[in-house]
């Protein structure tokens, strides 16, 4: 009161003591937790480093020890590569899709071993049959005639023909040989090819040959090689044949066609002789036509068999009668229509019309 009525005034400034030994207190807690929490997370990441090489290392050694079977199958398989069908193959326990796996490699390799057993077996055939195929031949080339020009002595004759099959044997045929001073000659093509064709072309040369040195008539000739052939014929093969003979004397030409190309006549000109239609020999019982003309001197008689006019190329095109006489015209405007330039010139042509194509017939 008395304060009050003195008009006195009193300030008072409060400032509360600050509890220093608190406050340090709290500060040392606060760092120790942080600091343990940084303790306990590194020992975390240590066993967390430590867990996930465990598991590395036990994974890799896992998967080593399920690829091992993986492994030693390559390598068997690398050993079956080189050839080696009995190669050992590793033993499993497992009957999971590895060892299924095993088990087709096994089979795998028996497989390949019957295989090459048997493709030894066949290659030696193959090799047997294209010994034989070689050896057949050369006999069916030696029964042809092969020395040329066959009659070096004489002035008034020359001869020349050739053969190329379309494989290792053929059913082309042709022949002649002097008797009397006449020559007798044949050309012919037996029907198919390859052995079959060969042996019906043999047999075919051989009746020609032993019938001719009895008969000169070409009719006769051609009637006799049908009967023999055609008798027990149950494959039905044939072959086309033209026979002639010639009297080198006078120059008369007589000639029986059974089925075969009709040959062209070089002379003044180029033209192909005529033909009557017969049958092919082999076929069945038939009457074959004879036939006769007269050769002027200088004439050359150019036979062939239907491998020339027939050669195909790669297009399926055929060489044709037609290139044969513009060849044949050619040849004998160059002077060049003897037996020797006119076939080589011939089968130069169609060698080269043929090209990369397969020969196809002989």
């Amino acid at each position: 009161d008395e304060l009050e009525m003195e008009n006195t005034e009193v300030i008072v400034n409060y400032r509360p003591v600050e509890d220093t030994h608190w406050t340090m207190g709290m500060v040392v807690e606060s760092w120790t937790i942080e600091a343990l929490s940084y303790i306990f997370a590194g020992i975390g990441l240590f066993f967390l480093v430590i867990g996930l090489l465990v598991v590395l290392v036990t994974g890799r050694r896992a998967i080593k020890k399920a690829s091992l079977p993986i492994r030693l199958l390559a390598m068997s398989a690398n050993d079956v590569a080189k050839g080696n069908f009995k190669a050992p193959l590793p033993q499993l326990k497992s009957r999971d899709e590895i060892h299924l796996l095993r088990d087709s490699f096994e089979k795998m390799e028996q497989s390949l071993s019957e295989y090459t057993e048997q493709l030894k077996a066949t290659t030696a055939e193959k090799a047997t049959i294209e010994s034989e195929l070689n050896i057949a031949h050369t006999i069916q080339m030696s029964m042809l005639p092969k020395t040329f020009p066959p009659y070096p002595e004489r002035d008034d004759i020359d001869i020349y023909g050739q053969v190329t099959p379309a494989k290792a044997v053929g059913g082309d045929l042709f022949d002649f040989y002097i008797h009397d001073e006449k020559l007798f000659f044949c050309i012919g093509d037996v029907s198919g090819k390859g052995i079959p064709a060969s042996m019906f072309m043999a047999v075919a040369r051989s009746l020609f040959r032993n019938v001719s040195a009895h008969v000169s008539e070409p009719h006769i000739i051609a009637k006799a090689l049908n009967d023999s052939m055609s008798e027990g014929n149950e494959m039905s093969m044939f072959v086309t044949m033209f026979i002639g003979v010639l009297d080198l004397q006078t120059g008369l030409l007589r000639y029986c066609n059974a089925g075969h190309d009709a040959p062209l006549l070089i002379g003044q000109g180029v033209g192909v002789l005529p033909c009557e239609s017969n049958l092919p020999i082999g076929l069945m019982d038939w009457e074959f036509v004879p036939q006769e003309t007269t050769i002027a001197s200088g004439t050359t008689i150019f036979l062939y068999t239907d491998g020339l006019n027939e050669a195909e190329n790669s297009q399926h095109q055929q060489f044709g009668e037609e290139q044969i006489l513009q060849l044949a015209e050619e040849q004998l405007v160059k002077g060049e229509c003897q037996p020797m330039p006119l076939i080589q010139r011939m089968s130069a042509a169609v060698h080269f019309f043929a090209g990369a194509a397969e020969q196809s017939d002989d």
